[in-house]
């Protein structure tokens, strides 16, 4: 990402005015418009054509927003998908707004921020006023009050639950905060708008992704890797079963085609636990990917790719290390039997919760017919979890955690990598180790060139096109 911020800066007018003209997708969430003449900000992509004289160019929703614009209708920049990091590496302004986005909705603080980055509070005002143009506090404040909007647009919830859910302490400090930026109170704002009918204890909000999308090959991959009892996938649809007190609470993700967005459906869930589940949610389903970072050259219909990550990566990184050397549907059942072996049942010994790392740790796992190897595998990274020294952050710099995940008995190059790939948001993580990778490697089916910084893209374009014809039974 960082590559990126560099080349805002360098942008002149010129560049912004042709970047603005040709709607360049590989600009969306770098900078963005705000209209003079209307005092409406908008994406780079946006169908509207404001005159570029009346526009002044922001680095972030927050920037524009503080100066008092508001958030156009159209290509909504307030809730449109984030930037996904292309780049390896550690990168402040990144890892910050990563660590921003898995804390919205609590009280989080500039000075822990900035001790978790290991930076004084100073220094990462500074940098955030250079490449995003507002404060990491000014950040903060927009992304939850965009989360409350939201809520209060697509739901029926009353204001002041919405307010403690997004993380104000009090209904007064929400309201102030919402009428400083909108020029209008919550309770006004909802009068204006039609609300949605939905069952009382269902929620549902779309989360917009960008075109092209190709949710069929998302749910193809989910499917075959399904963690049976506790998620359910089908040609149309995602479920995930999630363990709330002594029952569960249950989400359902589907395509919304007329509005670009997933449809998300949550059961059972609390306000406050809202927040959290959407962020696990994009992250499982690779909302911030921008496409038009990938090769020219990709198939079309290979252009709307995307790499899965995790709901909960700690299982994730588990049912990868039961797979090792072994097909999918073998894996799958011997990750069916460590859920039903170690994790809690929650209805009729049909519905389960994942075991977690203190209950793994120090357990028989050899049981469940895998060899001691993976099972002193699994000991030694929940052992690690459990003791904070591995932390599934995606904020967690990737090259410290490549070697502390080597450095476990029983996890090689192939395993690091697609533990990477799908709970750490490596975009550049690449299994070459791989049969079907390897394959198509070997015979020059790709241009492992044109992938830099891309490599798990490569990874899942290689398997969606080549893996009938490049697997064992049917070798060249």
């Amino acid at each position: 990402m960082i590559r990126y911020y560099i080349l805002m800066k360098q942008l002149t007018d010129t560049d912004y005015r042709q970047i603005i003209k040709r709607r360049d997708p590989r600009y969306d969430g770098r900078f963005y418009c705000g209209v003079t003449t209307t005092k409406i900000y908008c994406r780079p992509v946006c169908p509207a054509r404001p005159k570029f004289k009346n526009i002044i160019i922001y680095k972030s929703p927050s920037a524009a927003e503080k100066a008092g614009y508001r958030a156009c209708l159209r290509c909504r920049p307030d809730l449109a998908p984030g930037c996904k990091s292309i780049d390896s590496g550690k990168n402040i302004v990144s890892n910050a707004l990563l660590l921003i986005e898995e804390s919205t909705g609590s009280n989080q603080s500039v000075e822990l921020l900035a001790k978790t980055l290991e930076l004084s509070g100073r220094h990462l005002r500074r940098i955030f006023d250079e490449y995003l143009g507002a404060s990491p506090i000014e950040i903060i404040q927009t992304r939850k009050l965009h989360l409350a909007k939201q809520l209060i647009l697509e739901t029926e919830k009353p204001i002041g639950e919405i307010a403690f859910a997004t993380g104000y302490s009090s209904i007064r400090r929400f309201n102030e905060a919402f009428k400083s930026s909108y020029h209008i109170p919550p309770s006004e704002f909802r009068r204006n708008k039609k609300l949605p009918v939905h069952k009382e204890d269902e929620i549902i909000l779309n989360v917009l992704v960008r075109k092209p999308y190709d949710f069929q090959s998302v749910l193809s991959f989910l499917r075959r890797h399904a963690a049976q009892g506790i998620e359910k996938v089908d040609s149309h649809s995602y479920e995930r079963y999630v363990p709330d007190k002594n029952s569960f609470a249950t989400l359902n993700v589907t395509i919304n085609k007329a509005q670009d967005a997933l449809k998300i459906s949550l059961k059972g869930f609390e306000l406050n636990r809202v927040c959290n589940t959407l962020v696990k949610i994009k992250r499982l389903f690779d909302v911030n990917h921008n496409p038009a970072h990938l090769p020219e050259s990709l198939p079309t219909h290979q252009a709307g790719i995307r790499v899965p990550g995790s709901f909960d990566p700690f299982e994730i990184a588990v049912s990868i290390i039961l797979s090792q050397l072994i097909s999918i549907k073998q894996a799958s059942q011997k990750l069916f039997r460590l859920i039903q072996q170690f994790g809690s049942p929650i209805k009729d010994n049909v519905i389960y919760g994942f075991p977690s790392p203190a209950e793994l740790m120090n357990a028989e796992i050899e049981t469940i017919g895998i060899t001691k190897t993976k099972a002193t595998a699994i000991r030694s990274l929940s052992s690690m979890v459990h003791e904070g020294t591995l932390h599934f952050s995606y904020s967690s710099d990737l090259q410290k955690t490549r070697k502390r995940l080597l450095s476990i008995k029983g996890i090689g190059p192939w395993t690091t990598e697609m533990i990477m790939m799908r709970c750490f948001n490596d975009a550049d993580a690449f299994p070459d180790s791989d049969l079907i990778v390897k394959r198509a490697l070997e015979q020059k089916l790709v241009d492992e060139s044109l992938w830099q910084t891309n490599h798990a893209y490569l990874t899942h374009y290689i398997w969606n096109e080549f893996a009938q014809t490049l697997s064992k039974r049917k070798q060249p």
